[in-house]
């Protein structure tokens, strides 16, 4: 968590940059999405100053080293199509959780995919996480797809205080490593 300035991250066809205020349309849809909002239980924002408040509330978690989030946009034509984060940020423990969204219209093209290898390298390597847990609700099978692709390993001894049908998945660095061999 190091890093002096906001890390831009790239895949084949996407680009992960940091959000700002005229973003805030794209968090508007992706957080009152109802389609997206299936397995999330949060408060729906129905204004453009929520979207921008929420905006400044992560801005201001990368400042204090809580998190950090990505807008994901499209390399060709700057698009913003969805979100990935990594929260929770514990730099003792080395741990953090990750979160993402997709627009329903790029769903099932492999977009999400692109962003998590990129993110779960960046997690491990640039920020020196050891442990990265994902917080899923039981019936949203294309996020337990996704999850279980990159080797995330269901935690049924662990459960979600906050949310009763969510489940707990990881995956540790040495875990990872040993399986890309």
């Amino acid at each position: 968590m190091n890093f002096n300035s906001f890390p831009t991250l790239k895949t084949e066809r996407l680009l992960l940059r940091k959000s700002n205020l005229d973003d805030a349309a794209t968090f508007l849809e992706l957080r009152s999405n109802p389609i997206i909002n299936t397995y999330i239980e949060r408060e729906i924002p129905t204004k453009i100053s929520q979207a921008e408040d929420f905006i400044k509330k992560i801005t201001q978690e990368e400042i204090d080293k809580k998190s950090i989030t990505w807008l994901i946009t499209l390399k060709e034509n700057n698009k913003a199509i969805g979100s990935i984060c990594i929260w929770n940020l514990n730099q003792e423990k080395q741990y953090g959780e990750v979160g993402y969204s997709l627009l329903p219209a790029f769903f099932k093209k492999g977009f999400m995919s692109e962003a998590m290898e990129t993110v779960l390298e960046f997690g491990f390597n640039k920020m020196k996480l050891k442990t990265i847990e994902a917080f899923t609700h039981k019936n949203n099978i294309a996020s337990i797809a996704l999850l279980e692709k990159y080797n995330f390993v269901f935690q049924p001894e662990r459960k979600d205080d906050d949310v009763e049908d969510n489940r707990v998945y990881k995956i540790e660095k040495e875990t990872r490593i040993k399986r890309q061999e």
